[in-house]
């Protein structure tokens, strides 16, 4: 019996000395916050970037600058004829003088091609204006009133010297005796692509609207080139005043009278 109640003491005292268990905090978890607003302001936002990103802009209407009249066909096609004769047309002689009659032109020749460079880079950079401007009284003037680079008219010039390049090219390509080399085929592949720059100028020509000014391929891609009538301007050069007093005696001789003037 003692061992018996020595035990039971032991179990008593372990009972004492056992610590309850304190009840659990209770925890409060924040709830969360409805998402449903932000998704739909998010939504709507791209929504409304997909709207005006959807807008197309509306294309700017190249129109010929106020304070200006636009050129006749006469003042145009004397003032081609001029610029063309000066360009290309003493070298095409010299060349044909050349072939025909087996002469020495180097001379003639060299100075064909400096009338050619100064007609299309001198006179445009140094007075904005090429010898067939001057002579026939007009300039070309782009939508801020300005006249454009003289790259403007050496684009425009080389509409001829691409023509003639795609013409030898087609000789070529339809010959039964050409040699179908490397080099050949580059220069036909490259002279045929340069010929449809004066076919598109020209064909942009014909497409204009009725009431619109005509603008062709050099024109669009310097950003609308316009011919326009030109008042006489005093220089020191001796170069412009030769070239205005042959556009005085076009005058005198009626070159440069429109067909609306002569009826009337």
């Amino acid at each position: 019996m003692g061992l018996l109640e020595k035990a039971e003491k032991i179990q008593s005292d372990e009972d004492n000395q056992v610590p309850t268990a304190a009840p659990p905090e209770t925890v409060i978890v924040p709830e969360p916050e409805p998402v449903q607003k932000k998704e739909r302001s998010a939504k709507k936002t791209r929504s409304r970037k997909k709207k005006t990103s959807k807008i197309k802009k509306e294309r700017e209407v190249k129109v010929i600058p106020d304070g200006f009249e636009p050129a006749g066909r006469t003042r145009g096609l004397f003032r081609y004829l001029v610029d063309f004769t000066i360009n290309f047309g003493l070298i095409a002689v010299f060349v044909g003088m050349l072939i025909i009659f087996y002469t020495d032109v180097t001379y003639p020749l060299i100075f064909a091609l400096i009338l050619s460079l100064g007609n299309m880079v001198y006179l445009p950079s140094k007075f904005s204006r090429s010898a067939g401007n001057v002579v026939s009284g007009t300039q070309y003037v782009n939508t801020r009133g300005d006249n454009p680079s003289f790259l403007y008219h050496v684009g425009k010039s080389a509409n001829i010297p691409f023509t003639f390049l795609g013409l030898t090219a087609l000789m070529f390509s339809i010959s039964a005796g050409t040699d179908w080399t490397t080099g050949m085929k580059v220069f036909i592949g490259i002279s045929l692509f340069l010929m449809l720059i004066p076919i598109l100028d020209r064909v942009m020509y014909r497409m204009r609207q009725d009431g619109d000014i005509a603008l062709g391929f050099w024109d669009r891609i310097f950003g609308g080139i316009w011919l326009v009538t030109a008042d006489k301007t005093q220089s020191d050069s001796g170069i412009m005043q030769r070239l205005q007093s042959f556009g005085e005696y076009a005058e005198q001789r009626g070159m440069l009278t429109e067909d609306d003037e002569q009826s009337s």
